[in-house]
């Protein structure tokens, strides 16, 4: 450890243990932290307590986070946090979970494509997607496979383990649009689907 690490352990005692807690156990469910989050009563977008304490304090939860393996991540364009693991023993589970995630944003995307519509309006609260869209997606063949082979039984379950990794926000019942992280994964799993 060096000098500005050791520096860094004093502060820990500044944080707040019951918030901590509840960030690792948001990350440790493979969820993002992203700057907004979505009040479906309301019906607005509000501020994440996490991702602001997370910002905050973001060299103590970098070191902290190194001392278990992990590396704690920021994504400036989509204004999210993630783990990641440090070293390749967990990798895994993690590819595992980005693969679906990325599966099942490109599907959404190139079904928007198909059907005509901009691909902003995913990350519009008013617009986003509904079950209509889920039913069309649900018709295609090799949508169907290409679900199962995920171990999804439906797009609604595709869809609901976006939404449990803070990727895909639900609106009301069955609609719902992309967070800013879900935007920004999206945007870069298009970016790459484009450059292969």
């Amino acid at each position: 450890m060096n000098t500005t690490q050791l520096e860094k352990l004093g502060t820990f005692a500044e944080l707040n243990y019951d918030v901590c807690t509840q960030i690792y156990q948001r990350f440790t469910k493979g969820e993002v932290i992203p700057k907004l989050q979505f009040n479906k009563q309301s019906g607005v977008l509000f501020e994440d307590p996490h991702f602001t304490y997370l910002f905050r304090y973001i060299d103590e939860f970098s070191l902290l986070y190194q001392c278990i393996g992990k590396r704690l991540e920021q994504h400036v364009q989509g204004e999210f946090f993630y783990i990641n693991n440090q070293f390749d023993g967990d990798a895994d589970e993690a590819d595992e979970h980005a693969l679906k995630v990325q599966t099942i944003l490109l599907i959404l995307a190139r079904h928007f494509e198909i059907t005509g519509r901009n691909m902003a309006q995913l990350s519009e609260v008013s617009l986003g997607f509904n079950e209509k869209d889920l039913f069309e997606i649900s018709q295609n063949e090799e949508y169907k496979a290409i679900a199962k082979a995920l171990r999804f039984d439906s797009w609604d379950k595709a869809v609901g383990f976006l939404v449990a990794r803070g990727f895909v926000y639900a609106t009301s019942t069955n609609h719902y649009f992309l967070s800013s992280a879900g935007s920004a994964f999206c945007e870069n799993v298009l970016c790459a689907y484009r450059n292969r």
